[in-house]
């Protein structure tokens, strides 16, 4: 008798465009991808779109395997970074009546970020830089329009994503200003990876950006902006 194919259990965080919940269930860039990372690998997948915050706490506590996210050292002491997925330009996104227009612009200032999201040194060392860490993307842009906080940082798909999503236009924006590029890893709890399985899911990750089936699914969420599209 064959033995039965192992289930990888993914959790995608709930942002858009990476994860959503609809009529059909999940979709999304990173739900997409994390599932296509399993099938190449030979693997079956239940995913489950769920809070950014939580991904963590279900790869320490085992009741999930796999996510893809950027990292921190909070993700990186309950997982394994097994490989990068896909570089996103990282930003300050702030309001065209209010626009932020350099990082030095930030002093004294107050700075929505999603709450385990990576901040970088050059970031966090603007003089006076008030951090105002919140639930997610959505959560941040809500805080911008609101006045609440005079910029945003995040990922340019995951707060352009979170405004679409929230039914604002791109105009609404000023120009982002880019402070680095971070990186969408696979992550695999220490408490189900093994060797075998780091190696297969690594080579299917690698297969698939040689492909171009990750750089596919990364063109077609920009594109589903259509004609709003995202400040340059």
């Amino acid at each position: 008798m064959a033995a039965e194919t192992p289930v990888l259990r993914i959790e995608t965080i709930q942002s858009e465009p990476f994860g959503r919940i609809g009529p059909q269930g999940g979709s999304g860039l990173m739900y997409d991808i994390g599932n296509l990372i399993v099938q190449r690998a030979g693997l079956a997948a239940e995913n489950r779109v769920v809070p950014y915050a939580r991904t963590v706490l279900s790869l320490q506590s085992g009741t999930s395997d796999m996510v893809l996210r950027f990292s921190n050292d909070e993700l990186k002491s309950v997982a394994h970074q097994v490989a990068p997925v896909l570089a996103l330009p990282t930003v300050l996104v702030s309001r065209r009546d209010a626009p932020v227009l350099r990082m030095e612009d930030l002093a004294r200032l107050a700075l929505a970020v999603p709450r385990s999201f990576p901040v970088p040194e050059s970031l966090a060392a603007v003089p006076g830089l008030h951090v105002q860490w919140v639930n997610s993307n959505e959560h941040a842009i809500q805080m911008l329009m609101t006045r609440r906080v005079d910029a945003a940082y995040g990922s340019t798909l995951g707060l352009f994503g979170a405004a679409r999503g929230l039914g604002l236009r791109m105009q609404e924006f000023a120009r982002p200003v880019l402070v680095e590029r971070q990186t969408f890893w696979l992550h695999l709890s220490r408490r189900s990876a093994t060797p075998e399985l780091i190696d297969r899911l690594s080579r299917a990750v690698d297969s698939l950006q040689r492909d171009g089936s990750i750089q596919r699914l990364y063109q077609r969420a920009l594109q589903d902006f259509g004609d709003d599209r995202m400040p340059e």
